[in-house]
């Protein structure tokens, strides 16, 4: 189930694209210095080439036929996406959410399955989400604290693309009701249903059947929390897709084959690109792996 690929679709380009994500962080003061040599024809092809690579992955999304959906539905999709792009701060790239909304599309209406998303920050992602979900005629469950990172003391220091690592608590809040009124706004808020509190709280209570999740959730122990709760709950073919892959500790937990034996319950799935990409797609076999 899903796009051949789903994340693993990513392009060359895209995952240099992503790649490049550091250097757009660059202090704000050496940029300008840079400038004063770059000629500002050259500094206007870049803005133009930058503005085209973005939008590659929407262009793929709208015109790649797909079984479940029209050209028309997936274009009024994507102008969708792009309204909210620029109305809700994102965390994500156009590969990345290209890739997330594609695996929606690619359900087969005959599998059952809700959409879910751990970690929501703004709401950017969720109302994105959320028009797929219902393009598809899925419910989609939403859980955040509403209160940012919890406290903790996981000692994260560089992403593996170079980042410095900074999440004390509180961190990524974004209110509920800020959340609401963003989706409201952007996406589709009807299929929408809000779990506020901590994940170890809110997970443990939740069975529905899971067609595909998006985990971005940044702790190594919520990544831990999410798996053990949500991977069993996968339907055969359903996909966890982890924005967490760029950082060292979350990798962690995620390639412990132990963890996945002890904890989840399960073998631990094939995850393309584990420890070069941060968009990972985690998907449940069709069939059960063969006992060792």
């Amino acid at each position: 189930m899903g796009r051949a690929g789903g994340a693993e679709g990513l392009g060359d380009s895209d995952q240099r694209f992503e790649r490049c994500i550091p250097c757009r962080n660059v202090i704000p003061e050496a940029k300008e210095r840079l400038r004063r040599y770059v000629p500002e024809p050259v500094l206007r092809v870049r803005r133009k080439v930058l503005s085209l690579q973005r939008q590659i992955p929407l262009v793929r999304l709208s015109y790649v036929p797909r079984a479940n959906t029209t050209l028309k539905e997936r274009k009024e999709l994507v102008q969708q996406v792009r309204t909210a792009d620029s109305g809700i701060f994102c965390a994500h790239t156009t590969a990345e959410i290209e890739a997330l909304i594609a695996a929606i599309l690619d359900i087969p209406p005959s599998v059952e399955g809700c959409i879910v998303e751990a970690g929501c920050f703004k709401g950017g992602s969720t109302a994105k989400l959320s028009l797929a979900a219902k393009l598809t005629k899925r419910r989609m469950y939403v859980f955040d604290s509403f209160a940012g990172l919890p406290q903790n003391a996981e000692e994260h220091s560089r992403t593996i693309f170079g980042d410095k690592i900074d999440f004390h608590a509180g961190r990524y809040k974004g209110r509920l009701e800020e959340v609401k009124a963003n989706v409201a706004r952007y996406g589709a808020v009807d299929v929408c249903e809000f779990v506020p509190g901590w994940f170890e709280d809110s997970m443990p209570g939740f069975h529905e059947r899971i067609a595909v999740a998006f985990v971005d959730v940044d702790l190594a122990s919520s990544t831990a929390t999410c798996l053990r709760y949500l991977y069993p709950l996968l339907v055969p073919g359903g996909s966890i897709f982890s924005h967490d892959g760029h950082l060292p500790l979350c990798m962690d937990v995620i390639r412990d084959d132990r963890f996945w034996s002890d904890v989840v319950g399960a073998p631990r799935p094939p995850i393309p690109g584990l420890g070069r990409r941060k968009l990972l797609q985690i998907t449940k076999p069709k069939t059960p792996a063969p006992s060792a």
